[in-house]
């Protein structure tokens, strides 16, 4: 089967990290396998990193699909992706990395991975751009938003309605049935057990509301679109 070409957007931890998971990866659907061929960066090297080059959104070939390497909070990745998608580039089919689970009736957008030892049971709709980190598991008939990030070890119980560009922290987790609004935050070991609203930050066990998180303008012009992270 060929392999689709794939350039990671950014070239910090998680840039790393998703390198490694595309060596074994499949596409979600198509069980494609992938072709790592850069990474990419505001600032183009003239060495290797990791074994490949780092190269500038206007390297990319139009036969190569991009996927997001930005770890951390989600109005970064958000605009870097929406500088790549108004500069025409595609990106990937939702990423399997080997080892993560994912059961029938699942629906994932384009630029999701879903990395090692997670598993996402069955009747789920999983939006576009989305980080589903390290060993997080996602319960039956859950929703979550694009640009969402799952830190690892989360646990999202099932029926939960996770909305757009939601962060929830490393080894947090979601009782049953629960909405956390667009952009909200669930601080790390957090456990909700009440919805959380929209652009707020809700720490603890159980999770209380801490303040509101500030509204992100996420639709900049390319000349403002941020750095990515630094190779290293």
């Amino acid at each position: 089967m060929k392999r689709i070409k794939i350039a990671i957007l950014g070239a910090g931890g998680f840039a790393r990290e998703v390198l490694w998971a595309l060596r074994d990866a499949r596409a979600h659907a198509s069980g494609a396998r992938f072709e790592p061929v850069a990474f990419v960066d505001r600032v183009r090297r003239t060495d290797l990193f990791k074994g490949l080059p780092v190269v500038t959104l206007d390297d990319v070939r139009p036969d190569t699909f991009l996927i997001c390497g930005i770890g951390g909070m989600t109005e970064i990745k958000e605009r870097v992706v929406n500088d790549a998608l108004a500069r025409g580039h595609r990106f990937a089919p939702a990423v399997i990395a080997e080892g993560a689970r994912v059961g029938p009736d699942i629906v994932i957008g384009d630029g999701t991975i879903i990395c090692a030892g997670s598993i996402a049971t069955c009747d789920i709709t999983i939006g576009a751009h989305v980080a589903v980190n390290l060993d997080c598991t996602i319960g039956h008939d859950a929703e979550v938003g694009d640009f969402t990030t799952i830190s690892p070890g989360v646990h999202v119980s099932g029926n939960v309605n996770i909305g757009h560009a939601v962060y929830l922290g490393t080894a947090s987790s979601i009782l049953e049935g629960l909405q956390l609004g667009e952009r909200s935050i669930l601080g790390a070991g957090a456990v909700a057990t009440r919805d959380v609203p929209r652009h707020a930050l809700a720490v603890g066990v159980p999770a209380v509301v801490k303040k509101a998180v500030r509204e992100f303008a996420c639709a900049l012009p390319a000349a403002t679109a941020p750095e990515f992270s630094p190779a290293r």
